[in-house]
């Protein structure tokens, strides 16, 4: 079976030009300051938003605006050795939900990788199949998947609730069979997923197959409950693990932290998802040293 590095922002952490989370929101509200409480980042965004100046008679005009002041912020994310040694580790697939192109600035300091990669996908708001794949002299396949979007294109920069929820209806319509896209003049309309574990019949045509049928190892990757999509899809899966497909889902997903809440901890255990806790050492060089120990383990696990 194939593995899957699945990461998030928590990499981008190590780079002295990260941008959080908390600062980026802050700044998109220029002067209508107010308190985020607990709010998630999807509702404060939208906040955001919609208490925004209007410029044009479209929404989506002013947003598209806001999401290229965030596209270019996160240009000035930098390469980073992790990503390196991520690359190194004998895994097929890469998932992120950053938006940069760190892990791709990274993999430019290697001879053995081939440029220009080659991208694989003709969608201007969602990400169902925003595919790179990236070729080097060993021919060892990686396949390279932004799922939220990437800068180069900001109006697929995934943020709001609306566009959370779009994209969960297109991840439903892949799995039933009704989600449909063009390719090279031609409509393609994808067979349900669970027709594909009874027939074996994956394509690869994106990254939600690879939650059935790869190993996926997340590290990075708070799994705030604000991510409604991947939230969505790991449920949609443990509840097929409990139909008559079971049997054919054989894949695990592991979550690698360093420390974790019981609550978080309890609804991950109870759709399937493994927890993996490996301590970080307190001092100035924790989180450099914290993923390079976890690199190791992963190297090792995956053969």
């Amino acid at each position: 079976m194939e593995n899957t590095i699945f990461f998030g922002n928590g990499i981008n952490r190590l780079s002295p030009k990260n941008i959080s989370w908390s600062n980026l929101l802050n700044d998109l509200k220029e002067s209508r300051t107010f308190d985020n409480d607990n709010l998630p980042n999807t509702m404060i965004y939208e906040r955001i938003i919609l208490e925004k100046p209007t410029k044009s008679l479209d929404i989506l005009n002013d947003e598209f605006a806001t999401k290229r002041k965030i596209a270019d912020l996160m240009s000035k994310i930098s390469a980073h050795q992790t990503y390196i040694d991520l690359y190194n580790i004998n895994a097929q697939n890469y998932l992120t939900t950053n938006y940069d192109y760190a892990f791709i600035k990274s993999l430019q300091e290697l001879k053995e990788v081939n440029f220009q990669i080659h991208e694989y996908s003709s969608e201007d708001v969602y990400s169902i199949r925003r595919l790179k794949r990236i070729s080097n002299v060993k021919e060892s396949k990686k396949h390279f998947w932004q799922i939220h979007g990437e800068i180069r294109k900001p109006a697929t920069l995934m943020l709001g609730l609306d566009h959370y929820c779009g994209e969960i209806g297109k991840i439903d319509n892949y799995i039933k069979g009704t989600y449909r896209y063009t390719e090279n003049k031609e409509t393609i309309t994808e067979i349900s997923l669970p027709e594909k574990l009874r027939d074996n019949k994956f394509n690869g045509s994106s990254w939600i197959e690879l939650f059935f049928n790869s190993n996926i190892h997340i590290i990075g990757f708070s799994f705030d409950y604000a991510e409604i999509d991947l939230w969505w899809i790991i449920n949609k899966r443990a509840r097929m693990k409990k139909s008559d497909l079971g049997q054919l889902i054989t894949n695990e997903i592991i979550f690698y932290c360093d420390e974790i809440n019981e609550h978080l901890k309890g609804v991950l255990l109870s759709m399937d998802i493994s927890v993996n806790i490996v301590p970080s050492l307190p001092g100035n060089n924790r989180f450099n040293e914290y993923y390079k120990n976890l690199t190791n383990e992963l190297k090792i696990k995956i053969k």
